[in-house]
Order: structure tokens, then C-alpha cells, then sequence
């Protein structure tokens, strides 16, 4: 059991924060507050541009079936603006 807990504690460590691009932009505080609530919000750099829309289809579905607020669509247009520029390519 010790050896399993030493190559754990060398293993690097995830964290719960992403560092998100231009952090204080609308749509970096649109992913803070509604991927929050399910998981860390992902680096924009996950998905290419082509991908974010139905990325952000399937999140809403999630947050539908759990009950949470959705996105509106002024703020969902906001958040896949933010998305794409800095999606990778």
C-alpha cells in the first residue's frame, strides 16, 4: 500500500482551475458561472470552433435535465463568441 501512496504523491497534481483567456471578459465569467456548477470550466483551447456549438447543445441539455438555470440566448451567443476565438485549430 505505501508504494501506491509515494507514486501518488509524485503523480502531477490537476487542478480545479482553469486559467482562462482574457479572464475578465464577459464570456470568461459566462463559462466561470454556468460550467461551475458542473465541473471546472475547460480551457477553450478543447475544442475548435466548429465543435463549441454543440459542446455548448449538449451542456444545456445537461443543465436542463438537472433543473439548473439555463443559458440565455444573448448570453449563449456571448459565450460561443468567446469560445471560438480562442478554440483551438
Amino acid at each position: 500500500m505505501l508504494p501506491l501512496l509515494l507514486i501518488a504523491c509524485e503523480l502531477p497534481q490537476q487542478s480545479s482551475h482553469t486559467v482562462l483567456p482574457a479572464s475578465d471578459s464577459k464570456g470568461a465569467q459566462l463559462m466561470k458561472k454556468y460550467c461551475s456548477d458542473c465541473h471546472a470550466p475547460p480551457s477553450p483551447a478543447a475544442h475548435t470552433a466548429k465543435e463549441w456549438p454543440n459542446v455548448i447543445y449538449r451542456m444545456q441539455e445537461r443543465r436542463r435535465m438537472k433543473a439548473y438555470t439555463l443559458i440565455d440566448e444573448n448570453e449563449e451567443r456571448l459565450l460561443l463568441d468567446y469560445l471560438k476565438e480562442f478554440a483551438k485549430s
